[in-house]
Order: structure tokens, then sequence, then C-alpha cells
């Protein structure tokens, strides 16, 4: 989506280059992703918009073969080259009672991740969960529904059954391979084993306003295990990546939505809301040294079937 002060008309335009492109650039050696944003001169945003292809390591010209140069633009789009290291699946480390978004927790048998927010069925019987990733929640596919959740997560002293707080309710599998299996969220969500043991309102924020469409140039805030409450900017959207998930291998995800380094390891599913309005944006679940990689929050909703629960 167009910010304020971008043309509409261009954004179309960097899509329909990036849907074209995308295979192309992808297949590109160093390429780990490919999205909308604005370019950049010496480290800072200009306000000229691109396609921008992110890269594990930026290299001269001189030193890459010619079939693996960035071409400078794409159908009629500049293109921009970042470096963002290698991007991997991603402290408010206490044990908390009531436990609350923000704070550590996770599958029994993963470090430790963040509780995002709480949600509820869209239909009957309206239960109300806790949302997080796949990867924390799942163990990256390899849990089954009724799994343990701890609060805080292993990695932080956690234990079964001492520190319990749900189980596994249902996740999004996610897809590895190619490019061609694509995923949209890294999401799930687990079932409270005692609904007056958690409360909604994420720490130092409060409970979201509702959901809105990331901005290019939005002012935007999480919080999280590691890093806490850390502000930060929308610099891409509608980006295509691949992400690393360790012993499960890459898996690629389209619709994503990238912002300036906000994040640490374990503060995968903060969510991500504006930094103003307070309504949630983004679910964070993957990043590098330089940037953090965030499902749409209208995508995370549609594929589990919940909503928010909101202020």
């Amino acid at each position: 989506m167009a910010g304020e002060g971008v043309d509409p008309q261009a954004v179309q335009e960097a899509q329909l280059a990036k849907e074209a492109r995308e295979p192309e650039l992808l297949g590109l050696p160093n390429v780990v992703g490919v999205g909308i944003g604005f370019k950049e001169v010496k480290g800072k945003a200009t306000k000229d918009l691109a396609l921008v292809v992110y890269v594990e390591k930026k290299l001269l010209k001189k030193d890459l073969p010619r079939n693996a140069v960035v071409p400078q633009e794409c159908e009629g789009t500049k293109t921009d080259v970042v470096e963002t290291g290698r991007l991997e699946a991603l402290a408010n480390t206490a044990r908390l009672r009531p436990c609350r978004p923000g704070f550590s927790l996770g599958h029994y048998r993963i470090t430790a991740g963040t509780f995002g927010c709480l949600v509820r069925d869209r239909c009957p019987p309206c239960r109300t969960y806790i949302l997080s990733n796949n990867h924390v929640l799942a163990n990256s596919n390899g849990a089954s529904p009724g799994d343990p959740v701890l609060q805080p997560g292993r990695y932080d002293g956690g234990a079964y059954p001492r520190d319990l707080v749900a189980r596994l309710a249902r996740f999004v599998p996610i897809r590895f391979g190619s490019p061609d299996r694509y995923n949209l969220v890294d999401a799930a969500l687990a079932l409270p084993v005692d609904l007056r043991a958690v409360i909604g309102p994420i720490h130092g924020l409060g409970l979201p306003a509702g959901t809105a469409e990331a901005t290019l140039g939005q002012a935007v805030v999480k919080t999280g295990r590691t890093t806490g409450t850390t502000a930060g900017r929308v610099t891409g959207i509608d980006a295509t990546v691949a992400v690393g998930y360790r012993a499960s291998g890459t898996a690629y995800f389209r619709n994503q939505i990238i912002t300036s380094n906000m994040s640490q390891g374990g503060d995968s599913g903060s969510l991500l809301l504006e930094r103003a309005g307070r309504r949630a944006v983004g679910l964070l679940f993957a990043g590098s040294s330089r940037i953090t990689i965030h499902n749409t929050i209208h995508n995370v909703l549609i594929a589990l079937g919940v909503e928010l629960v909101v202020a």
C-alpha cells in the first residue's frame, strides 16, 4: 500500500515489475528477497520508489559474473540493492502470571519466542487463543495439536508441567523448498489452559486498536521477548523473501512487510503496530542484523480464521 506522499500509480507499476521479474531476480546468487521500497543513497532513504533486491552480501560488479548482476531497472522501475545478511527465523524473559503479550513463550521443545497477542475465533465457539509463529508454538511443523506451550520458554527456564500455560491448537504448515512452494504466514495458535492466567494488553503498548495495512515510511512499534519495546519504520512492502529455518531448510514467503532492524532472536511472534494509532499491521517472524520481516496481519488472521482481541 502507498504511504503518504507516494504515488499509487508508481506503486502499482513497481508491483507489476516485481511480479514480472521476481523469479529471475530470486534465481540470482546471493539474492534473498525482492520487495518495493524507497531507494537508499548512503544508507538513507530517498523519495524515489524502487524495486528493492535484498542480498546477503553486497558485492562489487567486477566481482560478479555478468549474468549475476542485478539490472539497474526492471520494466521501467529503478532497482536498488540492499544488503541484509542472512535472513533467519527469529528480553522479556521472566515467568509472569497472568502472562501477557510481549513476554517469553514457546513450544516445550524449542528455545523461546514471543507471545504476540490474544485472538478469538471468527465463528462459534469463539474460543480465545494465544497468537505467535508456527516456529514458536508448533516447532516448525514438528508439533502436534495438544502439545504443551510454556511461559517462559524453555531457554528462559520454563519447564513442563510447572510452566504450562497453553496447548497447541492449530497452525499453518510452512512449506519448505523452491520459490514455487511459497508461504504467506508463519503463524500458529495455542489454547490457554486457564483464561484467568493470561491477559490481552501487550507489555508497554496496551491492547491493539484494530488492524491496518502497512505503508511505506510508516512508523511502527513492537514488544518482544529479547529487545523489549522497539520502534522502526516500514521500508518495504509486498516483499518475497527466502528465510532459513536451520534444520528445516529454506522457506519462501510472499507479500511480506520489511522494516528497519527492530528485533533479535527470540522476538519472533511479536505483534507489529502503528506507532501512532496502535493498529496491528504485522506479525514479526524473521530478520537479520539489518532488517526485520513481518507477515501481514490480514493474511495471518484469514489463514487462522480468527480476529484480534482489541481495545
